[in-house]
């Protein structure tokens, strides 16, 4: 069951006018998705680890849209940030995992804006 809220996407878009000091804003994919935590097993936690990254979250939501490769970024519900590391597609449940790491610094949002 994915009842524990709503996650939505967003890419990395650079909104600085040309010649302007570079500004990095997260931008809307108008994508969200019903999600269930998942524990995060040792296999994974040893995989993280090699490819230098925190795993701090792991995720599951239905595979029901096509996501675009620029889909980097997930906000929960909770407001927090989390860059997607990791996704899995789960043949059997029509499904895909995705594994997050939380931003440390929170970038400024743009909601419902083509770039």
């Amino acid at each position: 069951m994915r009842d524990e809220g709503i996650l939505n996407f967003y890419n990395l878009t650079d909104v600085s006018v040309n010649g302007a000091m570079p500004a990095e804003k997260l931008v809307s994919l108008n994508l969200s998705a019903y999600y269930a935590n998942r524990t995060i097993g040792q296999q994974r936690l040893f995989i993280a680890q090699g490819e230098h990254y925190k795993l701090d979250k792991l995720v599951r939501c239905l595979n029901m849209l096509v996501l675009p490769e620029t889909a980097k970024y997930v906000i929960l519900e909770d407001n927090n940030q989390y860059m997607i590391k990791d996704i899995n597609l789960i043949v059997d449940e029509d499904a895909i995992d995705l594994s997050l790491e939380r931003l440390s610094n929170n970038y400024d949002v743009l909601d419902n804006v083509t770039i």
